[in-house]
């Protein structure tokens, strides 16, 4: 739960971050960082604006690319929803003639850059048949919500990504983090649709390091998330703030900290909004070790805590989570295995 209140505290971690206050600086919390260590190379406690994870590729030939360096292929009518009304002129193409199939994928979860359409290799890979469409940053033309779908014999998953267009190039562009997994014994997703300026995704959600349940029950988090781009970064939209992309939920015995002066925000990056409606009341350190696209230098993603009324409704129904960022002076933090920071 999202309650402080209904949590235990466990004993923190380490004491490796410091985070930036709002009118002061000082140290951060006890208890904030994952291990006591220090970063080994500069390059890794280096800050700056949210980027591409550089990605590995796993396909067949051990051939490795970078996803600045992937040139998109020849374009092909895509999959068309007559259910929603394109936003942007119909001269010229826009990101329903693209073919998502053709294109290089950044695949975060599974660290590789693939193309659905070319790819080889032990598990299958193809582009799911649902795609949505509407305008999610604001610049006037649609943007397509997309997922990859991998089967490795019994295994299946689905993963979701955003992909803008961009119009100049007459492209679409990937938007780095992934939005929603579903997993045979993992999260379930029950719908994918858009709305205006947001896609929205209803899943059941698993704990974060909690009981282990049979394959064929549904997490105990449910939610409805409506997620937006601002500034190439997914965030929440549609009365709920924080990051956009997958949050890890907390088991409720995670240590959490007042929120006090400290700022949370929906971005890792200078420009994100800090969380406000509602006011959040304390966050605790997300566990990223399994979750490495999630690790940003002098960025640490926390679990918010709000202050449910006693006997009243939830100020988030449904058990969920939201996560935000908060910004780490000095980052000490180990690297997640082969993260590339660059």
């Amino acid at each position: 739960m999202i309650s402080s209140s209904r949590s235990r505290p466990a004993r923190p971690r380490s004491r490796g971050a410091r985070a930036r206050r709002s009118r002061a600086r000082g140290s951060a919390p006890r208890g904030i960082a994952l291990l006591a260590a220090l970063c080994l190379t500069a390059a890794a406690c280096s800050s700056g604006p949210p980027g591409i994870i550089a990605a590995e590729s796993s396909d067949a030939g051990g051939s490795t690319s970078s996803p600045a360096d992937a040139e998109p292929d020849a374009t092909s009518p895509g999959a068309d929803d007559p259910a929603s009304s394109p936003a942007e002129s119909p001269d010229g193409p826009t990101i329903r003639d693209a073919d998502l199939a053709s294109v290089p994928w950044r695949e975060s979860v599974h660290e590789m850059v693939l193309t659905p359409a070319t790819h080889e290799g032990l598990r299958t890979i193809v582009v799911a048949p649902q795609i949505e469409y509407t305008d999610v940053d604001g610049d006037g033309h649609e943007d397509a919500f997309a997922a990859l779908e991998i089967t490795d014999g019994q295994g299946f998953e689905q993963i979701w990504y955003i992909w803008l267009w961009d119009p100049e190039a007459e492209e679409p562009v990937q938007v780095e983090n992934p939005i929603a997994r579903m997993a045979r014994c993992g999260d379930s997703i029950h719908e994918i649709s858009s709305a205006e300026g947001a896609f929205v995704v209803t899943e059941s959600l698993r704990l974060q390091d909690g009981l282990e349940q049979d394959c064929a029950s549904d997490g105990p988090v449910q939610v409805t998330r409506q997620v937006t781009v601002v500034d190439g970064w997914p965030v929440l939209t549609g009365g709920m703030q924080g990051h956009g992309g997958i949050c890890p939920q907390r088991d409720g015995t995670d240590a959490q900290f007042p929120v006090e002066d400290y700022v949370l925000q929906d971005a890792p990056a200078e420009g994100g909004a800090a969380l406000t409606d509602p006011p959040p009341l304390t966050f605790g350190e997300v566990d990223v070790w399994g979750t490495p696209w999630l690790f940003r230098p002098h960025w640490m993603l926390v679990h918010v805590g709000f202050d449910n009324p006693v006997g009243g409704p939830e100020v988030i129904e449904g058990g969920y989570t939201p996560c935000a960022w908060v910004h780490l002076e000095d980052d000490t933090r180990p690297i997640p295995h082969d993260v590339h920071t660059s």
